[in-house]
């Protein structure tokens, strides 16, 4: 997470989408057709921003060569080419995202946060949310240890068969780790939610990363909203006129993609 004050910001204006945790396969092309095709049903957007985890494992440029990633960057691409913004943040899936990917989806990588500022000047801070979970010590290891630029700038230049096997062998590892902690450990913790939008000046905080909804108001005055994952029943927040955060369906047919 950035220091305060130095996340990018946009402007938090009637238009403005955010969505999460759509871990799409690039292999998977009808997958990817389904939410390419959901994108170019909404026609104009006028600024799109996904919260991590848009594929399930992303493991570098060649990642780009599959046709299911194909489809899903030429889609992003034309939100731009309509009008439209389109910024990606990362998730614990696919942090390797890099701006050869936000070139070719013209899109905005804005890494680990974002601030959406409204008219009055309050600021609502954007992150994927697992850097919530801190009580998963582990876990956070494990994520500052694959952040590190040594590792990432190691994997980028693997070939895409090893990257592959090493994403493999990550989620199996993921999947052991989360049947063994208890789920107080892997939950999202209100104090770091409160750290956080302190430190970024937010009244809001939205996240994804546990496929779950929630709405809710914390001390200080601070609201905290988690959206579903991608194809759930609230897996959309929008801003309306005047300036609120009203939480809505993709109208998005889970299933094909995920």
């Amino acid at each position: 997470m950035s220091s305060a004050g130095l996340e990018a910001t946009v402007p938090m204006a009637p238009g403005l989408e955010v969505i999460a945790d759509l871990h799409l396969d690039p292999a998977d092309l009808s997958a990817c057709e389904a939410f390419a095709s959901w994108l170019e049903d909404r026609g104009r957007l006028e600024r799109l921003v996904i919260l991590g985890d848009l594929f399930d494992a992303w493991v570098g440029p060649g990642h780009l060569q599959m046709a299911g990633a194909k489809s899903v960057i030429a889609a992003l691409r034309g939100v731009s080419e309509r009008g439209g913004s389109v910024d990606l943040i990362w998730g614990n899936r696919d942090f390797l995202l890099d701006e050869t990917v936000a070139r070719a989806a013209g899109a905005s990588l804005r890494r680990d946060a974002l601030v959406a500022v409204n008219e009055a000047g309050e600021r609502t801070l954007l992150v994927h949310g697992d850097e919530l979970c801190t009580l998963d010590a582990s876990y956070q290891r494990l994520r500052r240890f694959l952040r590190s630029r040594l590792v990432t700038g190691s994997l980028l230049r693997l070939p895409l068969f090893l990257t592959l096997w090493l994403a493999r062998r990550l989620r199996d590892k993921s999947k052991r780790a989360v049947g063994s902690k208890p789920p107080e450990e892997m939950a999202m913790q209100e104090d770091v939610v409160l750290e956080l939008s302190k430190r970024s000046g937010a009244s809001a905080l939205i996240c994804g990363h546990a496929h779950r909804w929630r709405d809710d108001q914390l001390c200080d005055g601070v609201r905290w909203v988690v959206l579903d994952a991608f194809g759930g029943s609230k897996d959309c927040l929008q801003v309306q006129p005047g300036g609120s955060w009203v939480g809505t369906s993709s109208g998005f047919l889970r299933g094909a993609p995920t």
